[in-house]
Formats: C-alpha cells, structure tokens, sequence
C-alpha cells in the first residue's frame, strides 16, 4: 500500500483550483455562494440543485475526487484525510502520513487559500468556514438550518437510521461542525452576522421554493444590485 503524503494532498487541493482561470475577488467569473447546514437540514440538497441552477461547480465531494485522480490515490484514502485534518486540532494522522509537524495554523492558511482561489471562480461551497473566508468577498453566504428533531426525521425518511440514532448523529455532527469553525476561525454558527440569509427548512421545507429564492439572491449580489464590501 502506497502511504499517501498528506502535504501533497493539500498541495493537489490548491493545484485544482488555481489550475482555472482567475478573475478578481470583487468581481467572480460566476455567482459564489457559501453553503453552512445543520445535518438533515437538507443542505447538500439544496447546494447540488442551486448549483445547477446557477451553472456553477459544487465544491465538496467532487473536489477530492478531482484530488484523488491528480495524486492517484482512492478517493476515499483522500476523503479520510480531509476529515482529519477537517477535525482542526485532530492533526496526529497528518503528521502521521507527512512525518512532519502540521500545526492548526498552516492548515488554516492552506484551507483559505483554496476557498479565495473559488472564491474567484464562481461555484457554491459547502461547510469549510467559507462564510468566514468570503466575509468581504463577492458572495452570498447562507445557513441551512432546523431542529435536531426535524432534520432527525427528514434522514430517517431518507431510509436512514433509527429516529433515536439519527438524533444522537445529529447532535454529534453539528457540534463537530460548531466546533471546527470555532478553532479555526474563532467564529460561532449561531452568529447571524455571519450569513447574509438563514433558512429555517422546519418551515420552509420545499427545497425548490429555497433554491429559488437563493438563485434570485445570488444573481443580485453577483451582478452588484447588493451593497457588497471592496
């Protein structure tokens, strides 16, 4: 078994996004729009759809695999990684792998780097602090969010697990999520000032009707018709 080195992984990150060409971080080729979600708040369904909405790139799974391929690696050797170094202080596998001492901060330079070079590509984001990377950019920043109960429910009907272990998976991942953006960006989920809309899908739980609402939003602060920073 060949040991992937963890460096190259990120380096192979960096390398697929500055691989496209690059416009300005005020004016992306396309609409950007970050994507912060409760687990089971339908998040990743409504990324994929308003990603096709807009003709942009979905930035999350089909990045490690673009990864994968350039390092020759199983993808999901890749995706292990991520999640580690994803863990933020949970770093003991990639100085592992690297034989190197990796410290929370050259993760964090690294992770805003990629997320700057989409950032002026155009394409929605998910997860990854991108709300706090792109505060002053170009792009729409949106929290998916719901009740543990609810979204407990939503994966259940989704021929998940039992209702009591989806809400225990529920509670584990969002604080996991909380958690992470906290020690990498010392910012809290539950700062409204982070997102320029939240979507509470307890009650707005007709995906289409959001990612309508999304585009509509996206398109305006792309096009400029929205007070943006510069």
């Amino acid at each position: 078994m060949v040991t992937p080195n963890v460096l190259s992984v990120i380096s192979a990150m960096a390398e697929v996004v500055m691989s496209k060409p690059e416009g300005t971080l005020a004016l992306p080729l396309k609409p950007v729009v970050t994507i912060s979600r409760d687990y089971g708040s339908g998040g990743d369904v409504i990324a994929t759809r308003l990603a096709q909405r807009l003709g942009v790139d979905l930035f999350d799974e089909q990045i490690l695999k673009q990864i994968a391929q350039r390092l020759h690696e199983d993808p999901v050797t890749v995706k292990l990684i991520d999640e580690s170094v994803g863990r933020a202080k949970d770093l003991w596998f990639y100085r592992l792998f690297s034989g190197k001492e990796v410290g929370i901060d050259s993760y964090r330079d690294t992770l805003v780097k990629v997320v700057m070079s989409l950032g002026r590509l155009g394409g929605v984001i998910i997860g990854r602090g991108a709300h706090v990377i792109l505060s002053d950019a170009c792009a729409l920043r949106v929290r998916i969010a719901g009740s543990v109960e609810i979204c407990a429910e939503r994966m259940v009907q989704g021929h998940h697990d039992d209702l009591a272990k989806e809400i225990e998976k529920a509670k584990d991942i969002n604080h996991r999520r909380g958690k992470f953006v906290w020690e990498v960006f010392h910012s809290r989920l539950s700062d409204a000032h982070q997102f320029d809309v939240s979507v509470n899908t307890d009650r707005m739980d007709d995906f289409e009707d959001v990612v309508e609402m999304l585009q509509g939003m996206a398109g305006a602060i792309h096009s400029g018709r929205v007070l943006r920073k510069t």
